[in-house]
């Protein structure tokens, strides 16, 4: 009788966790798919703040363009002075292995970031290159996905995901997450990020959208390492829609000609 009951309820708990998988890969397959303008551009501002207090601002001309099977994403340094013409480019196929280019102007070099490197800090904040190109999103080939339920105070759908595997998680940087999802939006509004042996490590808040050309976008939002203390806020002004965005822009050539000039 007893042998009865412990093989139903590890029937039940199964199927529970088997819906909660397919209802996880649904709702990331979803954020994957959230409507993209064609283009975009405006400044990128940081300001880095220190567990002590202190206060360091970098500005940034980005550009964005999504042209269906590649995402290309370029980021050039104005200020300060130190890092100015520092460049980041990133395509991101549909299909293929993507690509990412780091530009230093003091080694006056192109150089090609492998994907070992996406877990890495970007120009001393407390984003990675991967969050930096993954536009708060998920990669469905990164992640183990399980559906959370729905924040019964927040109404937001809960998302959770396990590092597919060791390597992806040292990849990454990031070994889970714990998600809540504007349902609205199919943006994740808070992310809570642990490290590769499961201690907490970031607060990923996102504290404003908006609509440019039709697509929802985070406009600001902030990323706290638990850990260290430090924190990076990010926002972006005079943010519009720019369809049509020459392609040459988005060329690892381009990145060492300095910040383009756009009407």
């Amino acid at each position: 009788m007893l042998r009865s009951v412990i093989a139903a309820i590890v029937f039940l708990v199964a199927g529970q966790n088997a819906i909660a998988n397919e209802a996880g890969n649904r709702l990331a397959s979803e954020i994957a798919a959230r409507a993209a303008n064609e283009g975009r551009v405006g400044e990128m501002v940081f300001r880095l703040e220190s567990s002590s207090g202190s206060v360091r601002e970098r500005r940034a001309l980005m550009m964005h363009s999504d042209q269906g099977k590649t995402v290309q994403i370029a980021i050039y340094f104005t200020h300060p002075a130190a890092i100015a013409d520092t460049a980041f480019l990133s395509h991101d196929h549909l299909e293929g292995t993507d690509e990412n280019w780091l530009y230093l102007p003091a080694t006056e070099r192109v150089r090609r970031l492998p994907v070992s490197e996406r877990g890495s800090n970007f120009m001393g904040s407390d984003l990675t290159y991967g969050d930096i190109k993954d536009n708060f999103k998920f990669g469905l080939d990164d992640w183990r996905f399980t559906h959370g339920g729905t924040d019964k105070t927040t109404g937001h759908e809960v998302l959770k995901g396990v590092a597919r595997t060791s390597s992806v998680a040292e990849e990454l940087g990031y070994g889970s997450f714990v998600a809540q999802i504007d349902p609205k939006t199919l943006f994740p509004v808070q992310i809570m990020y642990a490290d590769t042996d499961g201690e907490a490590l970031k607060r990923v808040e996102v504290l404003e959208q908006d609509r440019i050309g039709g697509a929802w976008t985070a406009i600001r939002f902030k990323v706290e390492n638990l850990q260290t203390g430090h924190t990076t806020h990010v926002h972006f002004e005079g943010m519009r829609y720019f369809p049509g965005l020459d392609s040459k822009m988005f060329s690892s050539a381009r990145l060492a000609a300095g910040v383009p000039l756009l009407n």
